[in-house]
């Protein structure tokens, strides 16, 4: 739906490290299965007909201050209303756990931003 020349600005999770520890392996195959690396990234997007404007790393603060300090707020202030409810208390501590495991192996992946045009 994009016209030519159009541009397409996205963010991606993708792997910076190999051989990430077993829990990180775990958490990205349940939830991002498909999860690559930058250059694959670079691969498919000039496969379906965009050029490269640009691309970078999102910092680890932007994820702290904008992302997961709020969270760890927000978890805290929803869990006493929801102790008696199993079902969101597991959704609370799913959350709580993305955060343990970013802060212990970040360096395995990051977000990365990219900027493309479409071609044409």
């Amino acid at each position: 739906m994009l016209r030519p020349g159009g541009r397409l600005a996205f963010t991606d999770a993708v792997w910076r490290k190999e051989d990430p520890p077993p829990e990180v392996k775990a958490t990205f195959a349940a939830d991002y299965p498909t999860m690559a690396w930058t250059a694959d990234d670079l691969t498919v997007l000039a496969a379906c007909g965009f050029s490269l404007i640009d691309h970078f790393t999102l910092p680890d603060e932007a994820w702290w201050d904008d992302f997961y300090a709020p969270m760890q707020k927000r978890i805290a202030e929803l869990r006493p209303g929801y102790a008696a409810d199993a079902e969101a208390s597991g959704v609370l501590a799913q959350l709580a756990r993305e955060i343990e495991v970013h802060s212990l192996y970040s360096e395995y992946y990051a977000y990365e931003f990219f900027v493309a045009a479409r071609n044409g």
